[in-house]
């Protein structure tokens, strides 16, 4: 990997520029690279002290980054994800390698590097927030924009699938009929577009219990309390493996739909796919630059935190909990992501540090990953 130190002299050129520091000779600086672009720091570790790495050309930051505008100041240039593209077929797979197409910047997801649109979201840009921060809140804490993100695939264009088998990219699964790279997987249930939902092993689901029954097709772990266990798997698509005139959509026979306006119509809470209704199971992010604030998070409010690609109300977990700090049901917990750790108001339940499958992390010894927490 390549390692560009600036000099002295060249640190004064920079700090006019970009508005970077200058340490005093004493002090070393360390370009520190992160999934959201490279940093000067102090030391060798990411840290609040860290400001963006000022550049000049490509040459000047670390492989897998590219010299371009910064995206929450115009006036100067950084190192961002991405690479110069190449469209030659023979080159290797590897985007930090053959760079991404216009548009989109190339991300490491459980060590691969991925081509990614820009801010995060989806081709449609459904995952953005505004300027201002404004989204429509979640159940703790979470913010999530109002169209809901795209969970298609990173690339340019998304895969339709009706199983994970369909999807080929490593890590990626199929939500809602299109191909989710890992990325785009949830990490908690503030995420998923239904409200109430848990993220169980990165898909959204229903919370159930005996009073409350799972969507036609699904049952109720009630052990954990999602709809997470198909009472009759089903193979390919079609009512051919199906009975009672459900269809096989995902592997669940569900009840059939259609997108024409003769059609029967889902139940709120689900979507039409492959001519099915299944539980909608996408989610959606408001932020792109986690551990940052405000439009440094691209973008949250400026008392917000951005984790897991959704803005969350920071707090002080030292103050302990106070309704001026968190809302009702909620706590002030300190969340570990891979940046670090952060304090944020969410509920006892979910937000949990043990597992992340949108970064690869999964639960071993047959634990599965719910909001969080190995369970």
């Amino acid at each position: 990997m390549k390692r560009v130190f600036f000099g002295i002299g060249l640190l004064g050129v920079v700090a006019v520029l970009g508005g970077c520091p200058i340490y005093p000779s004493q002090q070393s600086e360390y370009q520190v690279c992160t999934n959201t672009g490279c940093y000067s720091c102090p030391d060798s570790s990411y840290s609040s002290s860290c400001t963006p790495w000022a550049c000049q050309s490509d040459g000047d930051c670390n492989q897998g980054f590219v010299c371009d505008t910064n995206p929450n100041d115009s006036t100067y240039l950084t190192c961002v994800p991405g690479s110069s593209y190449s469209d030659d077929a023979s080159a290797p797979g590897d985007c930090s390698v053959t760079g991404c197409p216009a548009g989109q910047v190339c991300k490491l997801a459980n060590g691969v590097a991925q081509c990614v649109s820009l801010g995060g979201g989806g081709d449609d840009g459904g995952g953005g927030s505004d300027a201002a921060g404004d989204s429509a809140s979640s159940g703790d804490g979470g913010t999530t924009s109002e169209g809901g993100g795209d969970a298609s695939g990173d690339g340019p264009a998304s895969l339709a699938c009706n199983a994970d088998s369909d999807c080929t990219v490593a890590g990626s699964k199929c939500i809602d009929g299109q191909c989710a790279a890992q990325l785009h997987l949830c990490s908690d249930g503030s995420q998923c577009n239904v409200s109430g939902s848990a993220c169980v092993d990165g898909v959204c689901e229903a919370h159930c219990g005996p009073s409350s029954p799972c969507a036609t097709g699904y049952s109720c772990d009630l052990t954990r309390g999602v709809c997470n266990i198909n009472p009759s798997t089903c193979f390919g698509s079609g009512a051919s493996t199906c009975q009672g005139g459900t269809t096989c959509v995902e592997a669940h026979c569900v009840p059939p739909c259609s997108t024409s306006d003769a059609g029967p119509a889902c139940p709120s809470g689900q979507v039409c796919v492959n001519g099915g209704c299944i539980p909608d199971q996408g989610a959606s992010f408001a932020c792109a630059n986690d551990g940052q604030s405000g439009q440094l998070a691209t973008t949250c409010a400026a008392s917000s935190i951005c984790l897991h690609h959704d803005c969350y109300a920071a707090c002080d977990v030292d103050a302990g909990l106070s309704s001026a700090q968190c809302g009702s049901g909620q706590t002030c917990k300190g969340v570990t992501i891979e940046t670090g750790t952060y304090s944020v108001c969410g509920t006892s339940s979910t937000l949990g540090s043990d597992c992340d499958p949108a970064q690869g992390k999964y639960c071993s010894g047959g634990k599965v990953c719910v909001d969080g927490y190995c369970e």
